[in-house]
């Protein structure tokens, strides 16, 4: 990740989240943008781990990775349960699931289909950076 970077821009702030995510290989990644809804937050992200170590890998990767860019994290919850951890910047919330969690809560049936964004750009981004 580059360190120039404006972590103060939710948009900016919510892509370096999602394409961490992808390189660290989560599962079922799925970013809300909710900033023209009123809602508590701008972005949402929901992710999924392979396991309950994973799943923690995750959240701290992310968490880690996101203070080395200037951005820490107003609360982190669920840290030790290796099922949910929530991660929350503020204007990012980031869901970490293992999948029976994920399953069970279905928070993406919670948040409206039209406040999905495309993430292909930003998976193409990461593959092009581990392409040989």
């Amino acid at each position: 990740m580059d360190n120039k970077i404006d972590t103060s821009d939710s948009r900016v702030l919510a892509d370096e989240a999602v394409k961490l995510l992808l390189e660290k290989q989560g599962l079922e990644i799925k970013l809300y943008d909710m900033r023209e809804r009123e809602a508590i937050t701008d972005f949402y992200i929901n992710v999924t781990g392979k396991s309950a170590m994973h799943t923690s890998s995750l959240a701290d990767e992310l968490y880690d990775k996101l203070s080395e860019l200037g951005r820490d994290a107003l609360r982190i919850e669920g840290r030790g349960s290796d099922s949910w951890v929530l991660v929350d910047y503020g204007d990012l919330i980031v869901n970490v699931f293992d999948k029976k969690s994920r399953d069970f809560y279905d928070l993406d049936r919670l948040l409206p289909a039209e406040t999905l964004v495309d993430i292909e750009p930003l998976v193409a981004e990461v593959d092009a950076k581990f392409e040989i």
